[in-house]
């Protein structure tokens, strides 16, 4: 059977080079890499009234905005693109800052509150009972860039429901459709295109519940 002895001078040696591979170990972990950063923006809804919000309600009910709903072809914060009769892209490098719904929920909430139809407008995190419900579905949010023209296309529907019968009924829906050309092909282009689309949308919706809560 063999022997293997240790020396002294081997073992200063494996100790030499253990302590060589953490330094460089070390050293590599503070290396600071030159990547290029990724150029990305990020967008937000926003729809403004041109006239100044109501100072006197017009109802005395409490409407509940209720958490709207976005298809799942649209619902991630990425632009979508529609580039051939078939085709759609998302655009990585154009993004909205939070998911869309959480955007349309809250525009959706301030515009009505400034409207002046209700005494109190609340979104779906409040725990109060509201006499009225407002459902929203976005079916299409999108830039059609499949035209020479490019266009911002919208396609939603709102439904009011009656909170103070046991069955909640239905007593108002409506779906609206918008195609507004952009004035170029930048994404900022595209979300000014939106922002006017969704403005159109809620002065059709606000003009059709003041004939009902009026």
């Amino acid at each position: 059977m063999r022997r293997f002895t240790l020396t002294k001078s081997c073992l200063y040696g494996s100790a030499g080079l253990l302590f060589t591979l953490c330094l460089l170990i070390f050293a590599g972990g503070c290396v600071k890499l030159d990547r290029p950063s990724l150029d990305r923006k990020y967008f937000t809804i926003d729809v403004k009234r041109d006239d100044s919000p109501a100072s006197q309600a017009k109802s005395a009910k409490t409407l509940i905005i209720r958490r709207v709903k976005i298809s799942p072809r649209y619902e991630d914060r990425d632009l979508v693109y529609k580039i051939g009769p078939n085709a759609y892209e998302a655009d990585y490098y154009n993004s909205f800052f939070i998911p869309p719904a959480a955007l349309m929920t809250q525009e959706l909430r301030l515009w009505m509150s400034d409207s002046g139809l209700f005494a109190n407008v609340l979104g779906p995190e409040s725990m109060v009972t509201g006499e009225l419900l407002l459902e929203g579905i976005v079916n299409s949010i999108y830039g059609d860039y499949s035209q020479p023209q490019p266009k911002a296309v919208l396609n939603m529907q709102f439904f009011l429901l009656d909170n103070n019968k046991a069955a909640i009924p239905i007593i108002y829906s409506r779906n609206f459709s918008r195609e507004i050309p952009m004035k170029g092909n930048s994404a900022d282009e595209l979300i000014d295109a939106m922002n006017q689309g969704i403005k159109e949308i809620f002065e059709e919706l606000e003009k059709d519940l003041a004939g009902l809560v009026g």
